[in-house]
């Protein structure tokens, strides 16, 4: 008797283990995180492209043979010394640029450390060559511009006032602040300062989140 008592209780503790390790199973967990990055001095390959390719996703620069790929976010030109840099030509993967492409984005009028929740899905639209259809205006004036010219130095900056939000290929949320296009981000660049080195940062999360 006491034998089968003792077999009954193992089956009935094996049974309810088995019963919580099954339910716990299915329970799905999201993490809420997000993760800054600060990229430094990326420059186009002047010899295969008048681009440099980025992944948001990947987290690194993507080759120009892939330009026709889904593999990148976000293109930035090359830009040319002496004064001959009279636009900046950054875009995102999608709509005219690369019809293959889902990378989507809008500018919000706010700084890259305010913006703590990206926009409604709603609102994110795919890109555009044209200049009215482009979601990164090439003018170096207001209203709506990226960058400014400062007359007194000779040198184009970004406006701090203005950041870049992107939805990815992959669903991931990121907010972009270019944050500056010479070597080694003089902070008061001259004329005379390397033109086309791209530095920025960036926030990323798979949720709406975008700051901890």
């Amino acid at each position: 008797m006491y034998k089968i008592f003792c077999f009954l209780s193992a089956f009935i503790l094996l049974f309810t283990l088995d019963s919580c390790s099954d339910s716990s199973s299915n329970v799905q967990t999201t993490i809420d995180t997000v993760s800054t990055r600060i990229i430094k001095n990326i420059i186009p390959d002047t010899l295969q492209s008048k681009f440099v390719y980025y992944s948001l996703d990947g987290d690194s620069v993507v080759p120009p043979s892939k330009s026709a790929t889904t593999e990148w976010d976000i293109k930035m030109a090359y830009l040319y010394g002496g004064g001959k840099t009279k636009q900046i030509d950054i875009f995102l993967n999608s709509g005219t640029v690369n019809p293959s492409g889902l990378t989507k984005g809008l500018i919000v009028d706010t700084t890259f450390d305010l913006l703590t929740t990206a926009p409604a899905d709603s609102n994110f639209k795919i890109d555009d060559q044209s200049t009215s259809g482009r979601i990164l205006s090439i003018a170096l004036a207001p209203p709506g511009n990226f960058f400014t010219y400062d007359g007194s130095s000779r040198t184009i900056n970004p406006v701090a006032q203005k950041t870049l939000v992107i939805k990815t290929r992959l669903g991931n949320y990121v907010k972009l602040q270019i944050l500056s296009i010479y070597k080694d981000q003089p902070e008061k660049p001259t004329m005379f300062s390397e033109i086309g080195y791209y530095s920025f940062r960036y926030a990323k999360s798979s949720t709406k989140k975008l700051k901890n």
